[in-house]
């Protein structure tokens, strides 16, 4: 016989209606109706429901024991350790499980780690033989200038000294030429004059040539230097530099190679 037919019995027994007993146990008539009909969960919890039926039974003088052995063979918790029957009734607060760290996720880690610690120093290195070749196409354009302005000195002091008698005659500067041809592959490529203003910007593609030419300075942006080939005032100066390789140059009168 289930619990709930034996406390409906021990009630009617002694003549109590459901709100009569409500009164006296202090517990909700919903709740005792549900007691006696085995469905424990409006009382929150088995540990609640087993309190309101020795509540119940004190109040009929019912046999207290009886019914709540009778309660714990229809859910078999009679057995279970109380910490159990305490946490699942929330009077305990629930153990918390520590999540375990994951060897596959370890793994990852350690694998990112090790790429960082290889790719920082390739970094650098590369930084460091960027900055060197920067360095070094600077000093080129340097000595080219320095030589074209030697040169233009020599002209004017040779030209200055005009024989006795003979009238002397001003000479016009040479301008520089320079003609870019994609014989290898496209490329980006940006051109400027002297004053900074642009002559070109945008994509030369395979078998495109495009000339230049200024009275003192041009000046060169080369996505893929190792694309095109330069002729500088008339003479084939070949590529400035390798495949993808982004290179800055200078062109001045006189200029026979890249600076």
């Amino acid at each position: 016989m289930s619990v709930g037919i034996l406390l409906r019995q021990a009630r009617e027994s002694v003549g109590m209606s459901i709100e009569e007993l409500a009164e006296a146990t202090c517990v909700r008539r919903t709740v005792l109706l549900d007691l006696e009909n085995d469905n424990f969960t409006s009382s929150g919890g088995l540990a609640y429901a087993r309190g309101h039926i020795r509540n119940i039974a004190k109040v009929l003088h019912a046999n207290a024991d009886l019914l709540v052995d009778e309660f714990n063979a229809m859910n078999q918790d009679f057995n279970r350790p109380m910490i159990d029957l305490l946490s699942e009734n929330s009077v305990t607060p629930s153990v918390r499980k520590e999540s375990r760290i994951s060897y596959a996720l370890l793994a990852k880690v350690a694998v990112a780690i090790a790429v960082l610690v290889v790719a920082i120093p390739t970094g650098a290195s590369f930084v460091h033989s960027a900055k060197k070749k920067i360095a070094t196409t600077s000093n080129t354009t340097a000595n080219l200038q320095a030589s074209s302005s030697t040169a233009a000195t020599s002209t004017t002091s040779t030209t200055g000294a005009a024989p006795a008698g003979t009238t002397a005659v001003a000479t016009k500067t040479s301008p520089v030429s320079v003609v870019v041809t994609a014989n290898a592959g496209s490329t980006w490529l940006a051109v400027t004059d002297s004053s900074g203003a642009q002559l070109f910007v945008g994509n030369l593609v395979t078998g495109q040539s495009k000339s230049f030419d200024d009275s003192q300075l041009i000046n060169f942006t080369i996505g893929n230097a190792g694309a095109v080939d330069l002729n500088v005032n008339g003479r084939d100066a070949g590529a400035p530099g390798a495949t993808g390789e982004v290179v800055h140059l200078q062109f001045g009168p006189g200029a026979s190679s890249q600076g």
